[in-house]
């Protein structure tokens, strides 16, 4: 059996090749996300650990107390089969095997350095010696905090610093499209940090013409949306960087940057990494957005140096394939 990475709102776990993402709701503080196959079923959660701490043995009944009560409503019976202490990623957790007309298998624990109660449900048709094989793969390699976010999905793969969130995500057939968002706000100053990264399926069926040449490609099919959609400009225009090295891949770089409008006064500066996957046949995006507004006569700070240094740091953790 082979497995692959999932890496979702700081939480990166192994599962079978079979399974895809099939579901994701809430951020970093509060979220769920959900994988899973014809027969089997992963779904991970977590909370934010309680100002009024309650110890890990109350939370434990608190779900399972919950679990109880919506069997009775259906009128099944509820039996705790299983219930002991065991060890995720270096965390005291508690295990439960849960049967009310399924068994569900439970892994729950607190993590201090994200500060969050993490819940894995485990659903499998037929529990046997792969299933088995899965719960331990699961458990032994799950990786619950780290120096950064790492997010993995849809077969791509980038490393992100745990200050940029999730701010929007759209996930389907035809595309993918992710944002997350860096924000600090002072009195008299307003930084903003945003990654975008997207990609475009099927290249040489949609874009027969000109996905070889990205910078053509960019220009007529997507910078005037990305110039609405995400820079909120009706007009942009960008400038080529250079290229660079990314595995098999030739990245072309491309960069805008733009001054205050009539109604804000700030500096921006927008830099955007395209390149043509053959293996995926896919054409990627990936982009950083800074932005600085101060109000007069406070002197506007946009340090270019530090931009250009994050925007390589985020696309050399890039994989494709």
């Amino acid at each position: 059996m082979r497995f692959k990475e999932i890496g979702w709102n700081g939480i990166l776990v192994r599962v079978p090749e079979d399974m895809r993402l099939t579901r994701h709701g809430g951020d970093h503080r509060e979220g769920i996300f959900l994988v899973g196959s014809e027969d089997s079923l992963i779904e991970v959660s977590w909370i934010p650990i309680s100002k009024k701490s309650k110890s890990l043995l109350e939370i434990v009944d608190k779900i399972t107390n919950r679990i109880k009560k919506e069997a009775g409503k259906k009128k099944m019976d509820f039996k705790i089969r299983e219930r002991h202490d065991t060890v995720v990623n270096d965390h005291k957790a508690v295990y439960l095997l849960l049967d009310y007309g399924v068994k569900e298998r439970y892994y729950i624990w607190r993590c201090p350095e994200s500060n969050r109660t993490v819940a894995v449900r485990f659903f499998f048709r037929k529990y046997d010696e792969e299933a088995r094989k899965i719960i331990k793969t699961l458990i032994d390699t799950i990786e619950c905090h780290g120096e950064k976010y790492v997010w993995s999905f849809m077969k791509i793969r980038f490393e992100t610093p745990k200050t940029f969130l999730l701010n929007a995500t759209e996930i389907k057939s035809t595309e993918m499209n992710i944002a997350l968002l860096e924000e600090k706000l002072s009195t008299f100053e307003e930084r903003k940090r945003s990654i975008y990264v997207k990609y475009f399926p099927a290249a040489n069926v949609r874009f027969k013409d000109t996905y070889r040449n990205l910078e053509e490609w960019f220009k007529k099919n997507y910078m005037e949306e990305f110039g609405k959609k995400i820079l909120k400009r009706r007009k942009v225009s960008f400038k080529i960087k250079g290229e660079k090295k990314l595995g098999s891949h030739t990245v072309l770089i491309e960069e805008s940057k733009f001054s205050a409008t009539f109604t804000r006064r700030g500096k921006e500066i927008c830099s955007v990494a395209l390149w043509y996957c053959p293996e995926r046949n896919r054409i990627y995006l990936f982009a950083l957005y800074t932005q600085v507004y101060r109000p007069f006569p406070f002197k506007i700070r946009l340090k270019a140096e530090e931009h250009e240094a994050l925007f390589n740091e985020i696309l050399e953790s890039f994989r494709c394939h």
